[in-house]
């Protein structure tokens, strides 16, 4: 029998992706694992709260006293970005997902937001241990491609695509100011710089002569700098974070869903959209022309100009809506459950592989 640890690292009271994404791992190999014995361990402070620093520096005390607890034939880090606590004696027993390389393209300056010294030496201690890991998954080829431009690391790395999460039945959801049945365009999103929140409210400003049409952003209150920018526009609604059921009913009523970020290593808010039949308009960034394919239309981040050109095809042609609804709703059911349980376990069985040849 082969004992493999999942290594969680995220809180389950702050809020994010990832332990969503580690469910979705659990339910995508249970179905394929003979042979294995699957099991997972916490690696954060189990005080919990919302400090990322606190949990760093209890990772670093704690990593191998808590790994020791939990032996292992190979460990899968389900989030990447942690690699710098890997203990030196894992590494070549440690697989791990990059879901992306925000970090190192900000220490590079390729996007906004400049890493303090601890931060930058965490980056450089995660990717010497990716350089050591017995193998890598990558969300997506964009990301692949990354990993060997920016870290060097060209082999050993299969691109597994997350798939589309179940969102729950849709729910009435209250958007504070929106008239009932009011046309809107929709942004699900943080206010970190990548994610081009700003260059949202820009394109809508480029919108303002389409009749009655409305902005909501979903996600964290916005930065005073974003609230007075939309401010002197009219029809601006922050949402702020909603659960599942709203968002999947702001999917559903959202005339289409607009994500112009600078950079994604995937992508899901576009996939979640495809999924419930929302026409998505997109920067180009590579990881979201690879997730959306044929099914959106995409600009480039940078230009405004071009993404409200986009948006207003979509507002004025009812054709077009169509073929981008039916396309996505065809495009998001291809990232499926049991797809990412198969390629999960031949990478594991790879890694042992690996592991073993070189002793």
């Amino acid at each position: 029998m082969k004992r493999l640890v999942w290594v969680r690292t995220a809180p389950p009271d702050v809020p994010g992706s990832m332990p969503a994404y580690g469910e979705l791992v659990r339910q995508a190999t249970a179905p394929h694992a003979a042979g294995w014995d699957l099991s997972a361990c916490d690696l954060f402070d189990p005080r919990g709260g919302r400090s990322m620093w606190r949990h760093h520096w209890w990772r670093l005390r704690n990593a191998r006293r808590v790994l020791a607890e939990h032996p292992a034939d190979l460990y899968h880090w389900l989030d990447g970005s942690m690699a710098a606590f890997i203990p030196p004696a894992l590494r070549g027993r440690s697989l791990a997902t990059v879901h992306d390389l925000i970090p190192l393209l900000q220490g590079r300056g390729e996007l906004p937001g400049k890493p303090s010294w601890p931060a930058a030496w965490l980056i450089r201690r995660g990717v010497e241990a990716l350089r050591g890991c017995a193998a890598l998954c990558a969300d997506s080829a964009a990301t692949r491609a990354d990993l060997a431009r920016l870290a060097g690391i060209a082999d050993r790395v299969a691109v597994i695509p997350v798939p589309l999460r179940p969102l729950p039945p849709p729910r009435p959801a209250a958007v504070a100011g929106l008239p009932p049945g009011a046309r809107f365009i929709l942004h699900v999103g943080h206010n970190a710089a990548y994610k081009n929140r700003a260059g949202t409210v820009d394109v809508f400003a480029r919108l303002r002569d389409v009749p009655d049409l409305h902005l909501v952003l979903v996600g964290p209150p916005p930065s005073p700098e974003l609230r007075a920018a939309a401010a002197r526009l009219a029809h601006v609604h922050f949402a702020g974070p909603v659960d599942d059921a709203a968002l999947h009913e702001l999917y559903r009523r959202a005339a289409l869903f607009l994500f112009p970020s600078l950079y994604e290593g995937y992508g899901m808010p576009v996939l979640e959209a495809m999924a419930a039949g929302c026409p998505v308009v997109c920067s180009a960034t590579p990881a979201l022309v690879e997730v959306a394919g044929e099914a959106a239309l995409c600009a480039p981040a940078t230009d405004p100009d071009a993404l409200a050109a986009a948006c207003r095809s979509l507002l004025a042609d009812d054709a077009l809506r169509r073929r981008l609804v039916e396309r996505g709703r065809a495009r998001a059911a291809g990232f499926d459950v049991a797809s990412l349980g198969r390629s999960l376990l031949k990478c594991y069985e790879q890694a042992l592989e690996r592991k073993e040849s070189h002793g």
